[in-house]
């Protein structure tokens, strides 16, 4: 058997995805520059919707792959080998997607859906046939099945919302600060009083860390009287101040420089940031992919039927980390769609016949 074979690329993939997280690739148009020479190869393709494309995974990590591995790296999934899964750690690290060709502009492809960043070396190109490149019968394993079908489901539910409700746009906020103090005031309290009490922040200029570090703390809590709770949580914002002067003077760019699991773990070390606050602050100040979850979020998955086998923040989180493709806009709308079925129709007492998820929600009337 030899030990070395010799691949030639035969084109590059050009994309503004240049590193993980990818976004849902589904949405991805990227273009495949096929070396010139090949040009008259391609001839014929653009009658073609679909194609095949095998590419080189240049970012996979070097060295000697594990034989066993975790699919998707997700622990809930059990210790399978290695070719049992689409990781790209691998020992010819190969991939494989199925693309829409939406243009052929001579030795380029214009293509939707495909799953690798920019740079990437282009293998091979073949057409997609249907009945021939696809199996009617094919059995996959149960744990694939199920996981598939939450992916759906969850999917399923976004679209369904989405059409229903539009996009809504959250955060309302108008700078970073303003967003961070929100996610806190919120805690217990109607949006439209928090909004009145960062008003007061605004008219009296306290809205900046020096500023909440200046004043003392009962003037603080008389300014954000309306969001209730005002002692507490005017404790909460100095604790937020000191930290931000103290640990990253009072540089919000910094702070959101830093990579997501120490992000929050920093976070929750502030008093009064809990997890539900921290990935609030992640996800809409950060612009990092980490979803919220909350008890309108909770109340509707329940109800529907996919709660996670614990009661845990942090199972209800894998249910969509894993489950959704990691991108932070989409988890923005649809932690916001969520909390605005819950506030129109899937309330304490729910107004079923109302509801845009009828026809999937088990707890329907």
């Amino acid at each position: 058997m030899a030990k070395e074979l010799t691949l030639k690329a035969i084109g590059v993939v050009r994309s503004k995805i240049t590193q993980p997280p990818q976004p849902d690739p589904e949405k991805v148009v990227s273009e495949i520059v096929i070396d010139s020479s090949l040009t008259e190869a391609l001839d014929g393709l653009e009658e073609f919707s679909h194609l095949i494309v095998l590419y080189w995974m240049h970012q996979a990590s070097a060295g000697q792959p594990p034989t066993k591995v975790h699919p998707m790296g997700k622990q809930e999934f059990p210790l399978v080998g290695l070719f049992v899964t689409r990781s790209p750690h691998r020992p010819n690290p190969i991939g494989v997607t199925t693309v829409r060709l939406l243009q052929r502009r001579g030795n380029i492809l214009v293509v939707q859906g495909l799953d690798a960043f920019d740079g990437t070396p282009v293998i091979d190109i073949k057409p997609y046939i249907p009945g021939y490149d696809s199996v009617a019968d094919a059995r996959v394993p149960q744990w694939l099945t199920k996981a598939y079908g939450i992916s759906q489901k969850l999917g399923d539910i976004y679209h369904q919302l989405i059409d229903r409700y539009g996009s809504q746009h959250w955060w309302p906020a108008e700078e970073p600060l303003e967003m961070i103090v929100g996610a806190i005031l919120t805690q217990s309290a109607a949006w439209s009083n928090v909004e009145k009490a960062i008003n007061n922040l605004k008219a009296a200029r306290a809205l900046s860390p020096k500023a909440l570090r200046r004043l003392p703390l009962p003037e603080v809590a008389t300014l954000i009287r309306p969001c209730g709770y005002y002692n507490a949580k005017a404790l909460k914002l100095k604790s937020l101040a000191h930290w931000l002067g103290d640990c990253y003077k009072d540089d919000l760019d910094k702070l959101f420089a830093t990579e997501v699991n120490d992000l929050r773990q920093q976070l929750l070390s502030v008093h009064g940031i809990g997890q539900e606050t921290a990935d609030s602050i992640i996800l809409y100040g950060a612009n990092k992919p980490i979803f919220v979850i909350d008890a309108y979020t909770r109340r509707i998955i329940n109800r529907i039927g996919l709660a996670p086998e614990t009661n845990s923040y942090t199972a209800y989180q894998t249910l969509f980390m894993h489950g959704l493709p990691t991108d932070s806009e989409l988890f923005k709308e649809y932690h916001a769609l969520l909390v605005c079925l819950a506030k129109n129709v899937c309330r304490s007492r729910p107004l079923c016949q109302q509801c845009c998820l009828n026809n999937i929600c088990q707890s329907r009337r």
